[in-house]
This record gives C-alpha cells, sequence and structure tokens, in this order.
C-alpha cells in the first residue's frame, strides 16, 4: 500500500486530519485513490484506519484492520474465482451452442437440411456463419425467439368437409388481400376487407391466420399480419437507405429519424431494431453514440 500512503502523504498535515476525522472526506480520498490505483475502497478505508491506529499506537485495531483486510481479499478472491467458474460455465455451455444453431438455423433458412447446414459449418466458410451468429448474441436482449421450439401447424385440424372448404376459401382470399399491400393489416381490417367480419368467419380467420404465420407465408408484428415476401422486401428498403445515410456521413439516432420520418417511440423502435441487425450483420458499428460504416 505503498502508493496510497504517498498520495495521502501530499495531503497536507491538516487535510490528513480533517480525511481521518470526517468519513464524507475519506470516502471521497479513498473513492479518488480506487480510480487512480485499481483497489477497492473498502480495502483503501482500512489501510488509512491502520495507518491512523499506527500513529496512535492502538495495537489491537490495528490486528483487527489486518484481519479485516485479509477477510475482504479473500472475499474478493472468492468472487473473482467464482465469476470466472460461471463465466466459463456460460461461454462453454450456453453462448457457444446457441451461436452453433444460430449459425446452423440460418443456413438452413438459405434452403439447406439440417444435415447438409451442418456440413457447411463445419467446412472452411463456417466462419462467417459463426461471427455473424455472435454477433446477434453480443446484440439482442430477448433471446426467446431464437430459443423458442418451431411448431408447424398442420392444415387438417379434424374438422368436417364444410369447415375445410370455409378454410380454403379464407386461406386464398386472405393471400391475394395481403399480396395487393405492402401494409400491415390488423385481423379486422382483413376480415372486413374481405367481407368475412362475423363470428363464424373469425373462428376460421383465426386457425388459418395462425397456420399462415407458422408456415412463415405471413408475418404477424404488432398487430398486424403481412405478406411475408412483401415484410421482407420493404425492411430490405428501409435497411437499404438507413445503411446510404451512414455511409454518406456518421448518423446519430435522431439524424436518421429526421430524414426517415417516424419521429415517435414507435419509430424509434423500429430505427433501433433496424441499426442492431446492420450491426450483426457486420455493415455498421456504434462508436459513442454515432452509427459509422464497421
Amino acid at each position: 500500500m505503498e502508493e496510497l500512503f504517498n498520495l495521502f502523504n501530499e495531503l497536507s498535515e491538516s487535510q490528513r486530519k480533517l480525511v481521518l476525522e470526517t468519513p464524507s472526506l475519506l470516502d471521497a480520498f479513498c473513492a479518488d485513490a480506487s480510480r487512480k490505483m485499481g483497489v477497492d475502497v473498502e480495502v483503501l478505508k482500512l489501510h488509512i484506519s491502520k495507518l491512523d491506529a499506527y500513529a496512535k499506537g492502538e495495537a489491537e485495531k490495528v490486528i483487527r484492520l489486518e484481519k479485516s483486510v485479509k477477510a475482504i481479499k479473500d472475499k474478493g478472491l472468492r468472487l473473482i474465482e467464482l465469476q470466472g467458474e460461471r463465466n466459463k460455465w456460460y461461454q462453454e455451455m450456453v453462448a457457444e451452442p446457441l451461436i452453433n444453431a444460430i449459425a446452423i438455423r440460418e443456413i438452413m433458412d438459405e434452403g439447406n437440411s439440417y444435415a447438409e447446414s451442418v456440413r457447411v459449418l463445419e467446412s472452411s466458410t463456417g466462419g462467417s456463419y459463426l461471427a455473424k451468429a455472435k454477433r446477434m448474441m453480443e446484440r439482442t436482449t430477448d433471446l426467446t425467439p431464437i430459443i423458442r421450439k418451431p411448431t408447424l401447424l398442420s392444415w387438417d385440424d379434424g374438422t368436417d368437409q364444410k369447415n375445410r372448404e370455409k378454410k380454403a376459401t379464407i386461406y386464398h382470399e386472405i393471400l391475394n388481400h395481403l399480396k395487393g399491400t405492402n401494409d400491415g393489416i390488423s385481423k379486422t381490417q382483413l376480415l372486413r376487407g374481405i367481407s368475412k367480419d362475423n363470428s363464424s368467419w373469425r373462428v376460421v380467420c383465426n386457425s388459418v391466420l395462425d397456420y399462415m404465420v407458422s408456415r412463415d407465408i405471413l408475418i404477424h408484428v404488432n398487430r398486424k399480419y403481412y405478406y411475408a415476401q412483401n415484410y421482407n422486401n420493404r425492411e430490405q428498403g428501409y435497411h437499404r437507405k438507413i445503411y446510404e445515410l451512414i455511409v454518406d456521413a456518421p448518423q446519430s439516432m435522431t439524424s436518421i429519424l429526421k430524414v426517415m420520418g417516424y419521429n415517435n417511440a414507435k419509430g424509434r423502435k423500429k430505427l433501433s431494431h433496424a441499426l442492431d441487425q446492420l450491426a450483426i450483420e457486420g455493415l455498421i458499428i456504434n462508436d459513442c453514440g454515432t452509427w459509422i460504416i464497421s
């Protein structure tokens, strides 16, 4: 603790006395010393108290303080060791398997089978998929959509012929209606648009919409339904415009919103998601609140 004592001795005698006698000044001095030395504040406070006890000839107090310092150090080391073990568990048992799972799903989404995707991941091209998956893991705050078990609903739900015919009818009407627009449509708007807004058709519509979402034919976002291909094209256009803005000059979220519009809570949430996706792709990075090209 020589460095601590040197810092303490840089103070005048009256300042040292005030530090020793005033808890708030002792806290402030030790906090400043902690930043300079990288040592826990409580350990520094005990050493200063021990120094004061030495000066006053209080042998018993010195012994007690030495034991306290040792206890704090031992506890700190135990916590560091525990954190290290937990980090190892998380990395090996959670992060790495999940990164592999995300990467394989990405390859599967390109039209490959599971077995083919595993082979791709193990090949020389697998590194780029793993790097992208790792960036997604680091930036995603909610992993629920990633780890949720995929469920493909069956078209045949065991109902009679009449109900199956109604399902087929509304399936095609929903598809044709949503294919014709890039905007999201709520369930009620959809039923009104295809002239099926009544209790009988609503039950059938619920079943068909759930089926179409499970099969990735439709996208369901914020209580609105989109034809998947239109939604993806729209999102790609939105992302591309954001990327082009950042290519031209570094941008903050506020400056992007001014150009893109939608400067409200919903717009900021959408922009934040788009920026995260571009960052996951490795196209941009956040530099102290400003988005720049990676």
